[in-house]
């Protein structure tokens, strides 16, 4: 019988390890060609690599306690070869569990802001995903920690030698689990959801990641706010997507008191009938402040979401603001200037000077609009 060099025996067995993983692969999609099965295609794709590989590993960590037992190098050999065995373990399961993900995903449809439920589903996927992934990691780094008689004694090291650096480790430690308990209190109390429109730090965005140990909020201007998940435990924030994403909307005007206000209310009802994104439910105006020589309007409008909300407020503002110019020129917010008379006559009043806002008048200007005896006392 021909003698092989060891390293050859291992090659030869990885090869054919690796190559018998393929030809499983081969003949499963043959059988499942009749079916036109996507997600069994999709399972083969994701988990050739990670199989070859760990079929490899474990077929050379079998055939040396079999057969090289008792050699001065199988002891190391065997280790490596369990480092690649649990390592591609921890490959395939997370590239199953992407795959799964992935197809619940599929199944609970998109991102859409009317559908509350299958945004609170994706967002416990995702979480849960993650969860998953790092404890398979972290039982393979246990798992090489407890064989390996060297990471027994650093770890035994460490722990004799607490002191300062182990009161910062356990500080560290219990921070990482605060952040830890928060996301999955998150994606499980259905405080925060993936897409929700939310009020954060004085930025509105949307939810657009949510990990084990930080939340994405993806701002209107497509900056990237994040922030640690303990941050949405301990403080404040505004869900606009709660439970409806339906929303009122507010516009703020200053106009003239002269604003017939019945007439503007007639002139909303008309610009947001026009709108698509207007749905309907509210349209209305109320004087809500006299500001000086200006009243202030608030124009209430309603919306299916806040995109839209966002949008109609802008266009409602603008129409309004041409309706104003166009029709009531004199309800353009100005500014006046009531000059000092010794004596005020009905005339005086009706008289006084008018300036519009961003009207400038010079120091001589200024002195011929004040009476005869104030422009003595002032000369």
């Amino acid at each position: 019988m021909l003698e092989l060099p060891p390293w050859i025996e291992l090659l030869l067995v990885a090869l054919a390890s690796a190559a018998f993983v393929s030809l499983l692969k081969l003949f499963g999609k043959l059988a499942l060609r009749k079916h036109k099965s996507e997600t069994a295609s999709r399972i083969f794709g994701k988990a050739l690599r990670p199989g070859q590989l760990m079929a490899a590993t474990g077929a050379i960590q079998a055939w040396i306690s079999m057969f090289f037992s008792d050699t001065e190098w199988s002891a190391g050999i065997s280790k490596v070869m369990l480092i690649g065995t649990l390592a591609s373990g921890a490959w395939l399961a997370t590239n199953l569990l992407t795959l799964a993900r992935e197809s619940l995903e599929r199944h609970f449809g998109s991102f859409d802001t009317e559908n509350i439920d299958g945004r609170r589903r994706r967002t416990q996927i995702n979480v849960m995903h993650r969860l998953l992934v790092a404890l398979a990691w972290t039982l393979v780094v246990g798992v090489f920690m407890w064989n390996m008689p060297n990471a027994q004694a650093i770890g035994a090291s460490l722990l004799a030698g607490a002191g300062l650096a182990g009161i910062i480790a356990a500080l560290a430690a219990q921070t990482m689990l605060s952040n830890l308990f928060a996301g999955i209190s998150l994606a499980f109390g259905d405080a925060l959801r993936l897409e929700d429109v939310v009020v954060v730090e004085g930025e509105w965005g949307w939810i657009e990641e949510i990990t084990l140990s930080y939340v994405v909020v993806r701002i209107w201007d497509e900056r990237r706010l994040v922030l640690p998940t303990s941050y949405f435990k301990d403080n404040p924030y505004v869900n606009w997507t709660r439970h409806n994403p339906a929303l009122l909307g507010t516009v703020y005007m200053d106009v003239d008191w002269r604003l017939p206000v019945d007439e503007a209310r007639r002139e909303l009802r008309r610009v947001v009938s026009d709108n698509p994104l207007w749905d309907g439910r509210r349209a209305s105006i109320i004087v809500e402040h006299t500001i000086g020589p200006y009243m202030q309007i608030r124009l209430l409008i309603s919306a299916a979401n806040p995109d839209d909300q966002w949008e109609l407020r802008c266009e409602v503002r603008e129409a309004m603001i041409k309706w104003i110019v166009a029709n009531h020129p004199h309800c353009v917010p100005r500014m006046r200037v009531n000059t000092y008379q010794s004596s005020l006559s009905p005339e005086g009043l009706d008289s006084t000077p008018e300036l519009h806002m961003g009207d400038t008048l010079t120091q001589k200007e200024m002195m011929s609009r004040l009476p005869q005896q104030d422009r003595q006392l002032n000369s």
